[in-house]
């Protein structure tokens, strides 16, 4: 056996020494991609398969949900090593998925909305991989937070054992998303059965990334605690890392303040929930007076529950991924005025005299740190920066 094997882990293609913990994730990762790929069109195919009675099936959102998850297991694992791949691939699985839907004895038929639906998924899972990718703007400090992230998720997909973990957290959190909605969000409108499925859905989104996140935090502590290579994940042997050749990130570990990255994600949110309200009353105003327009609503309606709500979801996601990505470009250019301006206020802190390396802002009395590195950084105390957390 080599000691090291060629591999393609998140776009990037390297050498990994087999055993080693990033080996490990990613073989891990790619069983589970393949695997969800299978579970997906046996789903897809089983024979008559028919969920919820007449006017209450979620078909629509199952699509979106199934092939939007496939989309993100393709991409993590490396098998599709970019965004369009990823695109292609997962479009040309729907086509097959709808296709052989066709075939005698299996009581199903190609439906154009169930590959719009499909479609749909994929075009939102891309857009919030897109919008979490490691950011290429902003200081070396900022990237290298970037890479440490996407190292700790890594490494908490390198076990059997996380990924059980992961799972009973899906599960239960689509138990009780599940029951919630179910029994208190009925209503003349939607199906009980719809809405069960919108709640699983919604408590198997949270209970997932509240895991991924308290797994992630354990994983970037044993990373920094060892000392582990931010590539092959093994504990480092020197400099460059002697299992992969990799050199060591020396970058200083350098955070913006959690009430600012709070405070850019917030406003973002309610500016682009401002217009999403804004165009949905002018076009609800606009329908009567524009021509074919109300006809087109009509048409839409027509569609069935389950596809308008597969729509809104699309929409939804796509605004998501849209504040993520625009609220991570601010935070990149607040990284590299680090330093240079007040967080606060934003007036110039260059040329200021401190003491010990430590001042107030002169305009709005904001206490800073001078880093005494060239070029130095100014941040807030690290103690004031966790009580404002």
């Amino acid at each position: 056996m080599t000691t090291e094997s060629r591999y393609h882990d998140f776009g990037r293609p390297g050498l990994m020494p087999p055993g080693s913990p990033g080996w490990w994730s990613l073989r891990w990762r790619r069983g589970m991609a393949v695997m969800s790929v299978l579970v997906l069109l046996i789903g897809t195919h089983y024979p008559r398969l028919v969920i919820g009675a007449p006017g209450d099936g979620p078909d629509k959102i199952l699509h979106f949900l199934a092939f939007a998850a496939v989309t993100v297991m393709l991409r993590i694992s490396g098998i599709a090593s970019t965004n369009a791949v990823a695109i292609v691939v997962m479009i040309g699985l729907a086509i097959f998925d709808e296709v052989t839907q066709q075939i005698p004895g299996l009581g199903r038929s190609f439906d154009w909305l169930d590959l719009v639906a499909d479609t749909c998924g994929i075009l939102v899972a891309v857009a919030w991989i897109a919008a979490l990718s490691p950011s290429r703007n902003g200081p070396d400090w900022f990237k290298a937070n970037d890479r440490r992230t996407l190292a700790s998720l890594r490494f908490l997909l390198a076990t059997g054992t996380n990924w059980l973990h992961l799972g009973i957290a899906t599960a239960l959190g689509a138990m009780i998303g599940g029951t919630l909605l179910g029994v208190a969000g009925r209503n003349p409108v939607v199906g009980p059965v719809t809405m069960v499925v919108v709640g699983a859905a919604t408590g198997a989104i949270a209970g997932l990334i509240a895991a991924l996140e308290a797994g992630r935090r354990h994983a970037s502590g044993r990373i920094r605690r060892e000392r582990r290579c931010l590539h092959c994940l093994a504990v480092e042997g020197g400099d460059p890392c002697s299992g992969c050749g990799t050199p060591i990130d020396t970058t200083v570990h350098r955070e913006i303040p959690a009430r600012r990255s709070a405070f850019i994600a917030t406003g973002w949110s309610i500016v682009t929930a401002a217009a999403i309200a804004s165009l949905y009353f002018l076009a609800v105003n606009l329908a009567s007076s524009i021509s074919g327009l109300g006809s087109a609503l009509r048409r839409y309606d027509a569609l069935g529950l389950s596809f308008e709500m597969m729509v809104d979801a699309t929409i939804l996601g796509f605004v998501g991924a849209f504040v993520v990505y625009r609220s991570r470009r601010r935070l990149a250019l607040i990284a590299s005025r680090l330093g240079l301006e007040c967080l606060r206020c934003r007036h110039d802190l260059r040329g200021l005299s401190t003491s010990r390396g430590t001042g107030r802002c002169p305009e709005c009395g904001e206490e800073f740190i001078l880093d005494p590195q060239p070029g130095g950084i100014a941040e807030k105390p690290h103690s004031e920066e966790h009580a404002g957390a």
